[in-house]
């Protein structure tokens, strides 16, 4: 009796262990243990009776055979189930790869049915590459938006084939597209404006009744009126049941921001302790088309006020401004006190931004024995060139800013007679984002900067370099790296500064389904100095980090080493966005 009931008992483990899987392709393996019959209904808590059992296990192998092609191996050497004991034994065999790929479409002209062939065949269905099922799904979905947003939103496939030959491993591919015809901006309407003038806000969205439907344009449009930051949501859409021969109406909904705010923070610093800050805005400041935004920080050892006012943006982002900045750094090795006035205006495109402004800037530094003050009227250039494809979250292209300021300054310090002269500060920041294959990609960084003075001439504390912290050198704290005189920070005339990083993204499966995360491992150098000669003895940072693309920037965490003779070590850096 008691041997009867142990055989029942053994009997029974058996049936409820989890089938075990084995594969040599870790992706297949993952697929079969979560999506065979026969491997959910061992995984739940009451194991199926025999009969069940063994309907599963007739099953299996077809069932496994189907989700092998979903990986792209039509072909397997080998499956072995032993339902007794609930294991599965595959050999995947060769993987299958695209032989050929054609593209047609009726209504187009050769140019751009060439570019979309080029676009298609250099990145998701590039000859010679694995066929995998998810793969081809999303090719034929991105081929689809791009067409869609370069004036075709009617675009269709009236045919997709794949024709396999599992004992070739290839595939032939061959899309049939319907592009519809070409659209152009109708009407434009606009709802929901309250307080802003509708002129303006059109003026700003830029698009053209007659110019060809791009949805990359409507998504511009939209992002230039967010940058306005005068609404709190902006949707820019096509109302494509309302075509009227190639004119198709475009829908403009936006929900305006409130007039005014008034936002109070608190916080702390590693570097000034405890920190309150209160900001005011006002978007129809005294009410015309203008905008204010005053912020007061205090602190137990520094203080800072600004003002800006600033004219609602235009065509091409275009705003003239004022702004007005005082603040006071105490309790430091190197303590300062500077004011600022500038008056100038913005320019601001997806390919093109240009800052062109007057700034007057005084500033005291060092102890009452050792007090310097400097004075200094610029006129300054920004401008910004970028290609990217994607201004938020970029993946693809390059980026180069330049500052260029230069006019009159003086000086004078406690044991050193006035000085006079001209100066001249350039900064250029290159940056590069460049795609490797199955999502990987590669991000480079220099950045190069020098001050032209003559070398008795002080200079104003904001146009002192200094490196490290969050988009310079890691591993560091933010403006520590520089030179010093007698054990006090004073800033250097040159800077360089370069990060290499390496991304890998991580399938979702890893981590819940979620998409857009990546690891990052990255190398950081950099240095400020007074000559080119003394920053040549680099700082480096090297380290780890997080990556996610989240619908509102891309978040980063980095831990980062920095070498000690530089006062460098153990920092984690937390950031959102980009500085593009």
């Amino acid at each position: 009796m008691k041997a009867g009931w142990l055989a029942l008992l053994l009997v029974s483990s058996v049936q409820a262990a989890p089938l075990q899987v084995q594969a040599d392709d870790d992706d297949v393996q993952l697929a079969l243990s979560a999506h065979l019959d026969l491997a959910r209904a061992l995984r739940q808590g009451e194991a199926p009776d025999s009969f069940e059992r063994q309907r599963l296990c007739a099953l299996t192998t077809a069932q496994s055979r189907q989700l092998m092609q979903t990986e792209g191996y039509y072909a397997p050497k080998r499956i072995t189930l032993d339902c007794a004991a609930g294991t599965l034994q595959v050999e995947v065999g060769a993987i299958t790869r695209l032989r050929k790929v054609v593209l047609l479409a009726d209504g187009v002209d050769d140019e751009q049915l060439q570019r979309w062939r080029r676009w298609l065949f250099e990145t998701t269905m590039r000859e010679g590459r694995a066929f995998v099922r998810e793969r081809w799904t999303d090719g034929k979905q991105e081929l689809l938006t791009r067409v869609r947003a370069h004036g075709y939103p009617l675009a269709r496939f009236s045919q997709t084939q794949a024709e396999v030959d599992p004992d070739a491993a290839v595939v032939d591919v061959r899309l049939q597209l319907d592009p519809g015809p070409l659209v152009r901006v109708g009407h434009i309407e606009v709802q929901g404006l309250r307080h802003h003038d509708q002129a303006r806000l059109l003026a700003l969205l830029g698009l053209t009744q007659g110019e060809p439907v791009s949805e990359a344009g409507l998504v511009e449009a939209q992002q230039r009126v967010l940058k306005s930051q005068l609404f709190d949501s902006v949707v820019v859409e096509l109302e494509t049941e309302k075509l009227e021969g190639d004119r198709m109406p475009v829908l403009v909904r936006v929900v305006e921001a409130p007039l005014q705010q008034l936002g109070l923070g608190l916080g702390w610093s590693s570097l000034t302790g405890p920190r309150t800050t209160l900001e005011h805005q006002h978007r129809r400041f005294l009410g015309q088309p203008l905008r204010s935004s005053v912020r007061v920080a205090l602190a137990r050892d520094s203080q800072s006020l600004e003002a800006e006012f600033s004219s609602h943006p235009g065509t091409r982002q275009r705003r003239n401004l004022l702004a007005l900045r005082w603040e006071r750094e105490e309790g430091t090795e190197a303590p300062y006190e500077q004011a600022s006035l500038r008056f100038g205006q913005v320019i601001a495109t997806r390919a093109h931004d240009r800052a062109l402004f007057v700034e007057a800037l005084h500033s005291r530094q060092g102890s009452q024995a050792q007090r310097v003050s400097a004075d200094a009227l610029l006129l300054r250039w920004q401008p910004t060139w970028r290609a990217v494809d994607s201004v938020l979250l970029p993946t693809e292209g390059q980026l180069l800013s330049l500052q260029v300021a230069g006019g009159p300054a003086r000086s004078k310090s406690s044991d050193a007679p006035r000085e006079r002269g001209n100066l001249a500060r350039v900064q250029a920041r290159y940056q590069l984002w460049h795609p490797l294959e199955e999502g990987r990609g590669l991000y480079l960084r220099l950045e190069l900067g020098q001050v032209f003075a003559p070398s008795r001439l002080e200079l104003p504390e904001s146009l002192r370099w200094r490196a490290g912290g969050d988009e310079s050198v890691r591993g560091y704290d933010f403006r520590s790296l520089g030179p010093r005189v007698a054990g006090q920070e004073v800033g250097g005339r040159v800077v360089w500064t370069t990060s290499a990083e390496f991304l890998q993204p991580l399938p979702r499966h890893w981590v819940g389904g979620l998409d857009g995360l990546a690891i990052a491992a990255f190398l950081d150098a950099g240095q400020a100095a007074a000559s080119w000669r003394e920053a040549s003895s680099a700082a480096l940072a090297p380290g780890i980090g997080m990556r996610w693309r989240s619908p509102v920037g891309l978040l980063r965490v980095d831990l980062a080493k920095g070498q000690k003779r530089f006062d460098g070590g153990w920092r984690v850096h937390v950031a959102i966005g980009l500085a593009l």
